[in-house]
């Protein structure tokens, strides 16, 4: 099987569970309407901040607005939802679509990433090519693992995401690079009003081309976050609290480091 043959497959692979999953949710939203109420089946939310952070790379600055919108069963155990990220500059655009599975603390995700950016250095207006060489999309597969839910005194979470198919390639654009990035987050402290969590993640990648040591997030392979993270939830009416944040990320491979600012408009 060549790689063309693969990344076809996994094309297929990835349609099809999302397809499935969708079903699955829309026959869930219909029987929730007559059962119970709308808020037990759907996630809204929106998220402002100075920047957009995600491992160790700042996808965009200025003033960012993220929203997603999520369609689940009563269980939270399938999930299907849309994610979209924007600046008031208009020079950071994205538009991504994610499917979830949990099981007790293990949870699989999917999530088909576009960032069509007006600066983009690839193809950023075909939305709908999924073709290997030209897409300028990827497709990322996350499976994570919450310790909390067996032992709640040890609340680490570790994830492996690797991603499947995209512009994770080689300088050369021969092939799929299979960048992979692993982490590990861990809440330092917990109350009624603040929280306190620190990360770390690595990259590396499954795939190796000589002369090209690339990932998919950096230069090489090695540690590219570093986090801490302050969160204070601030009582503004007897029904609304917003939660305010600020991190601080470092980027040893590629000497950089970040402060970001923000707040959870709404989420439910």
């Amino acid at each position: 099987m060549n790689i063309r043959d693969i990344n076809r497959n996994i094309q297929f692979v990835f349609r099809f569970v999302f397809g499935c999953l969708a079903v699955v949710l829309c026959c869930t939203a219909a029987q929730a309407q007559k059962q119970t109420d709308v808020k037990d089946y759907v996630d809204f939310g929106l998220e402002i901040a100075n920047n957009h952070l995600w491992r160790g790379i700042e996808v965009s600055d200025g003033l960012v607005m993220c929203a997603d919108l999520a369609i689940h069963d009563k269980n939270d155990h399938f999930k299907v939802g849309l994610w979209s990220g924007t600046n008031t500059s208009g020079d950071y655009k994205e538009f991504n679509f994610f499917g979830e599975v949990r099981a007790g603390g293990w949870k699989l995700a999917l999530w088909d990433t576009y960032n069509f950016s007006p600066g983009a250095d690839y193809n950023n207006h075909e939305f709908f090519n999924y073709s290997a060489r030209t897409t300028g999309r990827f497709l990322d597969c996350i499976l994570s693992y919450s310790f909390a839910e067996t032992a709640p005194r040890f609340p680490l979470t570790v994830s492996w995401s690797t991603i499947l198919f995209g512009r994770d390639r080689w300088s050369d654009n021969s092939a799929n690079r299979y960048s992979c990035y692993v982490s590990a987050d861990y809440p330092l402290f917990r109350d009624k009003d603040w929280s306190f969590d620190a990360s770390v993640g690595g990259t590396f990648t499954l795939a190796s081309q000589n002369g090209d040591s690339s990932t998919f997030y950096s230069d090489k392979a090695g540690i590219v976050h570093l986090q801490l993270r302050a969160e204070r939830r601030i009582q503004i009416t007897k029904n609304y609290t917003l939660p305010v944040f600020a991190c601080a990320v470092f980027n040893p491979v590629m000497d950089r480091a970040f402060f970001q600012i923000g707040a959870q408009v709404f989420k439910f």
